[in-house]
């Protein structure tokens, strides 16, 4: 393939290699699944072939958030590494581009009110199981530009596989002992820029929308109530950066119960809105293009959850 075309595929690539943390449950600090995972070029699918990404981060706990939104100090931190996996697909339904990803990880969680306890291990097993986009270029597209205008659509269903670290007589833990079944929605639309052409060519909008259904965990009896999340971005597109807001936010919908029953608190539903700055930079060695994304996000609100601010490096290729 033509350089160009492929540096061109690994800005689509970039968005869907963005991973979660497993960070445990609502039973434990956070909620499980694909929460705050993706951020730029979230709809977006590359060419058939096989992308790799590597993603590392470090997370500083900073307050209990209480069921009312009040927050107490709290203290503890998470280190995470792992690496991610997307397969694209020479097949098409639709018009629109197939693919599959995977992501495995190792984590460490320390976390307490009055001492602190920690947690080290493997991470759930986290794999959008298919993914469906679709993209509509506009007037501004070109075959050869490296900025895609117009709007991707996205379809997925993702699957948090419960292969962490895990003791019920622990806390924290790493795993969360239970499935989390995500199917989601996403868009990406991106256009000439909103502001002076010094700030860059193109303005790019992305969210992706998930439903996250938790299975019971049978070895406590603990059934954490359904949550939605969308994860979201504006940015700005200048030659090969770019940068912007990024954020996440999360709404559990159910009660959390134990034994079929209420939980304390009010079911101890949990909630949380998170954002920062985001640079991303494409670049190419020897011929082989890469993208590195760094992000910075920081809880301003949250319910039954922690309050922590953290940073994620995120460097992608295609193989």
């Amino acid at each position: 393939m033509h350089i160009t075309e492929r540096a061109a595929s690994l800005l689509f690539a970039a968005a869907i290699m963005s991973v979660t943390i497993s960070a445990g449950a609502a039973e434990s600090i956070s909620p499980a699944g694909p929460i705050g995972g993706t951020d730029i070029r979230s709809a977006l699918l590359p060419p058939a072939g096989n992308y790799i990404a590597g993603v590392a981060g470090g997370i500083d706990v900073e307050r209990w958030y209480t069921d009312n939104g009040d927050s107490i100090s709290a203290d503890g931190h998470v280190y995470f590494a792992g690496a991610g996996m997307l397969h694209v697909y020479d097949q098409t339904f639709l018009s629109g581009t197939l693919g599959s990803t995977l992501y495995l990880g190792v984590q460490r969680t320390c976390f307490g009110i009055a001492s602190v306890s920690c947690a080290s291990g493997l991470q759930d097993i986290y794999s959008d199981i298919f993914a469906w986009s679709k993209f509509n270029p506009s007037q501004y597209f070109s075959p050869g530009s490296i900025i895609p205008y117009g709007t991707a659509y996205w379809v997925g269903l993702g699957l948090n596989i419960p292969t962490g670290n895990y003791d019920k007589d622990r806390a924290p833990n790493i795993g969360s002992n239970f499935f989390t079944v995500s199917p989601n929605v996403g868009i990406t639309h991106t256009f000439p820029s909103l502001f002076p052409k010094a700030l860059g060519e193109a303005t790019e909008l992305s969210a992706r929308l998930f439903f996250n259904y938790y299975t019971e965990n049978r070895d406590t009896d603990y059934q954490s109530g359904y949550v939605v999340s969308l994860d979201f971005a504006g940015t700005q597109r200048s030659g090969p950066w770019q940068y912007g807001i990024t954020g996440t936010t999360y709404q559990q919908l159910t009660d959390d119960k134990l034994n079929g029953a209420q939980v304390a608190n009010g079911g101890s539903r949990a909630a949380s809105f998170s954002i920062g700055p985001l640079l991303a930079y494409d670049f190419s060695i020897d011929g082989q293009p890469y993208s590195l994304m760094a992000k910075f996000l920081t809880s301003t609100w949250g319910e039954n959850t922690t309050g922590v601010s953290g940073l994620t490096l995120r460097l992608a290729t295609q193989l």
